[in-house]
């Protein structure tokens, strides 16, 4: 055999780097179910900077941004669906898809 594909090393690095739980990712649990996940909040920071605050007539939104595996995860989630997260419940607000992670965008609104 040759080497790995660059789609291949691609793919080993998003489970051993990536989501790896000794560098980036820790065991959460979605929607009932435990996998690794990685919670970014810096990046909604970055996404905010384009808005205006999240502070809208006394409603404050709990936001998050995670990433997991696709394989993990399972079929990619509807926006608007509502998922849990350790517990929480989360409405989806966007997800993409990149090199087998789901980037998945939630909010839960608390008065």
């Amino acid at each position: 055999m040759g080497a790995p594909s660059f789609k291949e090393c691609i793919a080993a690095d998003v489970l051993n780097v990536f989501l790896n739980r000794l560098e980036f990712a820790d065991a959460h649990t979605v929607n009932g179910k435990k996998m690794t996940v990685l919670v970014d909040d810096n990046e909604l920071l970055e996404r905010d900077k384009a808005k205006m605050g999240t502070h809208v007539d006394g409603l404050y939104k709990r936001r998050g941004l995670i990433y997991v595996a696709q394989k993990d995860f399972g079929k990619r989630p509807a926006i608007k669906s509502v998922m849990t997260l350790d517990g929480l419940a989360f409405r989806v607000m966007d997800c993409t898809t990149e090199a087998g992670i789901l980037a998945i965008e939630l909010e839960a609104v608390k008065t």
